[in-house]
């Protein structure tokens, strides 16, 4: 039994390995037509691995955001992007490996990326805080905003982070004043800003490059104001015990906030998780990139503004008989 798999995916995955099994014993017995009834058995394992998708519950979409094998930022990066280059260092403290950034070609257009990441094997997420920023990431991520206001070009923000780091050094670093900071930058820069949340997009930490004027969001990722656990701590007084029923309670799965106006688009994954088919997730991300992209290109840098500004007062706001955020 393999430890990065979440239960409801084990009996999927083991009958992926016997159909595999039997795949190679056609291929030892050529003598032997079992065409029909492997068809027929991977017919039964698509339709399985769908009611058992269709039924996952809040806090199973919680767990697949955070698989271990889920594509992280940089399989984005180096499938999308052209000639990525990146920029290091907040040019005060220090760098930060879990917030990155450069230049780099999207669909023959300059572009400016800022991703987070949390690394994939225990000595990258030592490196990269487990995906918890600290304030140089976000001072190096404001860096990297300028510039593409300097030099105009659109703003793309890969979004996957737990969220801010929250020890001691982080606040006397100024971790409030450099989120802050980051959320007002965004507000008025006169480039298109397009954010995509790949995985977790926990609390401000994600807020803070996730300012956007249009925000997509991978069918299996969460955004939330603060993680399930958290919540639990808050409302139960415990130790995370009720995180699947806060994950209920605060419904932060993508359907969930594209119902509300939180997003704007939903970006399908590969059947069983973008863990299960990175190249079909990245085939995703970049047809709503581009589509995206396009558009916001076309507006003016008032419009952007405006539209950007109107886009987060209301988020929120209800009317009398209203039961949805507009």
């Amino acid at each position: 039994m393999n430890s990065t798999e979440l239960d409801f995916e084990r009996p999927l995955i083991e009958l992926e390995r016997h159909l595999i099994q039997l795949d190679a014993f056609t291929e030892e017995h050529p003598d032997l037509d079992l065409t029909e009834g492997l068809a027929a058995l991977k017919q039964n394992a698509d339709s399985l691995t769908k009611q058992t998708f269709q039924k996952l519950s809040r806090w199973d979409k919680v767990r697949l955001a955070r698989h271990p094998q889920r594509p992280q930022a940089p399989l984005y990066i180096d499938s999308l992007l052209d000639d990525p280059v990146e920029l290091r260092s907040d040019k005060l403290y220090g760098d930060d490996r879990a917030l990155i950034g450069g230049l780099a070609w999207f669909d023959e257009q300059p572009i400016v990326y800022l991703a987070q990441q949390k690394g994939t094997n225990l000595v990258e997420r030592q490196e990269m805080n487990f995906g918890y920023t600290h304030p140089e990431g976000y001072r190096k991520a404001r860096r990297l905003m300028r510039l593409a206001n300097k030099f105009n070009r659109p703003l793309i923000c890969f979004v996957d982070t737990p969220g801010a780091h929250f020890d001691l050094r982080s606040e006397e670093y100024g971790q409030a004043s450099a989120i802050a900071d980051n959320l007002a930058e965004m507000m008025q820069m006169r480039v298109p800003i397009l954010v995509i949340i790949i995985g977790e997009g926990g609390s401000g930490g994600a807020l803070a490059i996730a300012v956007g004027n249009r925000v997509l969001m991978m069918e299996y990722a969460v955004y939330c104001v603060a993680p399930p656990e958290a919540c639990s701590g808050i409302v139960w007084k415990d130790k995370g015990e009720h995180a699947p029923e806060a994950t209920e309670g605060y419904k932060p799965t993508a359907p969930d906030l594209l119902k509300i106006g939180i997003i704007d688009q939903m970006i399908k994954e590969p059947l069983g998780g973008a863990h299960r088919d990175p190249e079909a997730a990245v085939r995703n991300v970049k047809r709503a990139i581009k589509k995206h992209l396009n558009e916001l290109i076309d507006m003016t840098e008032e419009q952007l503004i405006q539209q950007r500004y109107e886009r987060y007062r209301n988020l929120g706001l209800y009317g009398e008989d209203d039961n949805n955020c507009p």
